[in-house]
């Protein structure tokens, strides 16, 4: 996967100025991979674990004007500096660049000349309600690290999605409405993993909230639905104890919605029955 993801960099279209490869004390056949690619890579060695030590060590290390992103199982388009990067050169106001991704094996369609594909200006609030940046899609002006900081290596989930959101309150941002990197999807990644990520979500969306940018109703329909999801993973563990409680915590959040009632009363009839 190391091999193809710095491939998809080296076939871009328009070349990444160096590329920075952080070893994470990999004990498998990545220093043969990387012995390869010696002459077009600079590799880098970190002794933390995690993906923040290592991004931040890459961060420290970058020499260019920008800084992207890519793990070593997701794959560019060919396209992807090209067209992020003529956007950022061209304005000069906004802080970070992104794009919508599909499945590794998923074709992407060409991009139309002459159709607008682009969002950019204060999107923090539609970012602070889905989590829609993707880390392979993501450029960033390294100017804007000195200002917002780097990844947060007290978090082991949605260290990402912190960042972003730091840089999204603070300068404006754009994304690109088409895909422009492949994601590997993982099968192993079990319920308790995506119940302890939605949880650190919640406790980062609440470090971010900012009243004067977000509505409350906003604020609890965010978390009310990020609760139900976190109810669901617990059914699937069969932990209806847990479930009834995010399930209840998501009807305090909003009272009037029926959606969290609906999920309140089947975790309640799957408790009886089990």
């Amino acid at each position: 996967m190391l091999a193809e993801a710095i491939q998809s960099v080296l076939d871009q279209t328009r070349h990444a100025d160096e590329i920075l490869v952080v070893d994470i004390n990999c004990t498998d056949d990545t220093g043969n991979v990387l012995e390869e690619y010696k002459d077009v890579v600079t590799v880098l060695s970190v002794e933390k674990n995690g993906p923040s030590p290592a991004r931040n060590h890459g961060i420290a290390a970058a020499r260019g004007e920008y800084v992207a992103f890519l793990d070593d199982d997701d794959l560019w388009h060919p396209e992807k500096l090209r067209v992020q990067m003529e956007f950022l050169e061209a304005n000069r106001a906004v802080a970070m660049a992104s794009s919508d991704t599909v499945p590794l094996g998923e074709k992407i369609g060409d991009i139309r000349p002459g159709r607008s594909y682009w969002t950019q200006g204060d999107l923090f609030p539609r970012l602070f309600m889905k989590s829609y940046v993707s880390t392979p899609t993501v450029i960033v002006r390294r100017e804007v690290f000195d200002e917002v900081g780097v990844f947060n290596e007290s978090y082991l989930r949605v260290e990402d999605y912190d960042l972003w959101l730091r840089i999204a309150a603070a300068r404006p941002t754009a994304h690109f409405h088409h895909p422009l990197a492949w994601i590997r999807k993982s099968p192993t990644r079990m319920s308790d993993d995506k119940i302890d990520l939605r949880r650190t979500a919640k406790k980062v969306l609440m470090e971010h909230y900012d009243p004067d940018r977000i509505p409350r109703r906003r604020l609890s329909r965010r978390m009310s639905d990020l609760e139900v999801y976190c109810g669901r993973e617990y059914l699937k563990l069969g932990n209806t104890d847990m479930a009834g409680r995010c399930f209840r915590a998501a009807v305090n959040w909003t009272p009037l919605r029926l959606r969290p009632y609906r999920y309140l009363l089947a975790g309640i009839f799957r408790g009886r029955s089990s």
